[in-house]
């Protein structure tokens, strides 16, 4: 039995090259996806989270600069995945006006308060504003796996001479964690 199973593996290589035999091949692709856990995004609500800037008297804002108080918020992720470090958010909405850092207001022309716009900024001490297109990052309590947003928003006329009606813009925030 050893003496055919040794020449029947002399005799296949040779069949392999006789003129006629046909070889093909084919590609084998092997794909797949690896996916990260996400940090839950707080406060979580079905529109987004909304911040009140209150009503305020339209005398206030005559002139270009003139501004809302400071309305503080935060944006906090909890449940991080175990060896998230860091966090950053993108903020991207509607700019007003040519230098980019006011969002404008989106509200419908026939009820929206003509020449006001929505200025944003980092809570701490309100000097660093954030534009359309900045980035912000934190880092991530590895002990608590959270992390927190500190902002803070205001109304602002960027020209003054503002006219009665409601002020509304939208800002979309994208986190990425890493």
């Amino acid at each position: 039995m050893l003496k055919r199973l040794f020449l029947l593996n002399m005799l296949l290589p040779a069949l392999a090259v006789l003129p006629g035999t046909k070889v093909e091949a084919a590609d084998v692709t092997i794909v797949g996806k690896i996916t990260a856990a996400s940090c839950t995004v707080n406060p979580v609500l079905a529109g987004g989270q909304e911040v009140n800037l209150g009503t305020l008297g339209r005398t206030r804002f005559q002139n270009a600069g003139d501004a809302g108080d400071w309305k503080s918020f935060s944006l906090s992720l909890t449940n991080c995945p175990a060896g998230t470090s860091q966090s950053t958010i993108t903020f991207s909405g509607t700019p007003a006006g040519a230098g980019g850092s006011l969002f404008a207001n989106t509200e419908p022309a026939a009820s929206a308060a003509a020449n006001m716009a929505v200025q944003m900024a980092k809570d701490a001490d309100h000097s660093a504003v954030l534009s359309n297109g900045n980035t912000m990052t934190v880092n991530v309590d590895g002990a608590t796996n959270t992390a927190t947003f500190p902002l803070a928003a205001r109304l602002y006329t960027p020209a003054g001479n503002v006219g009665a009606g409601l002020v509304s813009s939208n800002v979309l925030v994208n986190f990425t964690y890493q």
